[in-house]
């Protein structure tokens, strides 16, 4: 019974908003529209566990003429945290106002001690004759985009994050050139390795951006269905396209086809998670640590007043097998998780089996 007053106070709320749109002061036309966007285009409700009529009706008699923006954009937060996707943005111009928080164990571990997580990675290259990885690129939170190393066999390279400056993340018009500016770099490093027997890749906190999948075409041998996609649709909220094949395509220029070994965890993310899901049919390559986040879906996003911007996840990814991927992530091939005792032990497992599996 309380379910049924519920449902007819949701719909009486609905037609009466819808009625009255022209009458609407700007707040109560940004969450009408706020709400409506992801009503029609969110891809995950179900898989959240999230009842987004219900979420209408708690927060719908908190908006009036006179909701001020700041009070606006913290109640879409409150609407939006329980899906916990981080794919879902609320911005002003270029200012994050809201980011979705995913669980990352990875992060829960080593939070607030990351430096000291990278000088054991470092330390394990050393003591297998690497050389000191060299930061090469625009540096972003202190860190350099690529990290390069070698010893007389193999090549390291850590790809911090898949975008060269932060202005492109949200600028389709600088996106281009960003990523062209990526993968000449990455070429230019690709061709340093093409002496050696083998190369390990480090996505291990790449939480994504852009360009995954054309990095990743310098692994590729020949045309390779990598996933499937669907694409949410207006109608219902479990409405989907069906199903799409996606391949990836050798690069028509560098490529390096030698042995790769991939390091993820949960903290690899969205265009790294491109990567890893585009390269894991390859028989050349082979994926170390844990699954990746399973934050895979494009950023679909739309605009309200004010200059205020959101994006949602709108896409569903599915392995070649037809898993669906979201929150569960890309598997690693071999599992070794990294944990706070690798910094006292000063020795990092993942790199020190990535060099046992390279050597056979």
């Amino acid at each position: 019974m309380k379910q049924l007053l519920q449902l007819l106070l949701f719909f009486t709320c609905l037609a009466t908003a819808q009625s009255q749109t022209k009458k609407l002061s700007e707040p109560e036309k940004d969450f009408e529209k706020f709400w409506t966007t992801f009503k029609d285009n969110y891809a995950f409700f179900k898989l959240k566990g999230v009842n987004w009529d219900s979420t209408y009706i708690k927060y719908r008699p908190l908006i009036t003429k006179k909701t001020t923006e700041k009070d606006l954009v913290s109640i879409f937060g409150q609407m939006v945290e329980p899906l916990k996707d981080g794919h879902i943005t609320i911005s002003k111009r270029e200012e994050i106002l809201y980011k979705g928080k995913k669980k990352s164990l990875f992060l829960q571990e080593f939070k607030g001690i990351e430096k000291q997580f990278w000088q054991t990675v470092n330390k394990t290259l050393l003591t297998n004759k690497f050389t000191e990885p060299k930061g090469i690129g625009p540096v972003f939170k202190e860190e350099n985009l690529y990290y390069f190393s070698e010893n007389p066999e193999f090549c390291y390279l850590r790809i911090a994050r898949c975008f060269a400056n932060a202005e492109s993340v949200f600028d389709d018009k600088k996106e281009d050139a960003d990523t062209k500016l990526m993968l000449a770099l990455f070429d230019s490093l690709l061709i340093t390795c093409g002496n050696k027997k083998a190369l390990i890749i480090d996505l291990r906190t790449n939480g994504g951006g852009h360009g995954g999948i054309e990095l990743a075409s310098r692994f590729v041998k020949a045309k390779t269905l990598t996933h499937y996609k669907a694409i949410r649709q207006k109608g219902g909220y479990e409405k989907f396209t069906e199903l799409e094949p996606n391949y990836i395509e050798p690069n028509k220029g560098l490529q390096f086809l030698k042995p790769v070994v991939i390091l993820t965890s949960d903290k690899t993310a969205s265009s790294a998670e491109d990567f890893t899901i585009s390269l894991y049919q390859q028989s050349n390559v082979t994926t170390i640590g844990t699954n990746t986040s399973g934050m895979l879906s494009d950023m679909f996003g739309t605009d309200l007043s004010n200059k205020i911007s959101f994006t949602l996840s709108n896409q569903c990814y599915y392995s070649t097998d037809k898993e669906i991927l979201e929150d569960k992530g890309v598997p690693a091939k071999i599992e070794i998780k990294n944990s706070k005792s690798d910094i006292t032990n000063g020795t990092d497992p993942v790199i020190t089996k990535a060099i046992e599996t390279l050597k056979g």
